[in-house]
């Protein structure tokens, strides 16, 4: 997995690359949590990832958890169709602003 991030203002943008699993996962969260102190809204740009665990659901669920204490946005672009199915299924979809 490879984590590229941009901050823009109060804008972070994450382009992931590879698999997010019980492996790479805590290197995600890593990455990720000390970014959101500043930060109104993440777009993640998931357009080079090809895999998410639940491993990597609970990083994202643990991101949307301090990012909407504060009323801040969280978007998942260019999600591949066999991804999109497991936002839906695991119920991401509802919190969570799929492009």
């Amino acid at each position: 997995m490879t984590v590229k991030k941009e901050k823009t203002d109060d804008t972070l943008r994450v382009e992931i690359e590879g698999s997010v699993d019980a492996v790479t996962s805590p290197e995600l969260e890593r990455e990720l949590l000390p970014e959101l102190s500043d930060v109104n809204s993440i777009i993640f740009n998931m357009k080079d990832m090809d895999y998410i665990s639940s491993a990597g659901l609970r990083v994202l669920l643990k991101v949307y958890q301090i990012i909407s204490e504060k009323k801040s946005v969280i978007v998942l672009e260019n999600v591949r169709d066999e991804l999109k199915y497991i936002f839906m299924d695991s119920g991401f979809a509802k919190f969570m602003e799929i492009r």
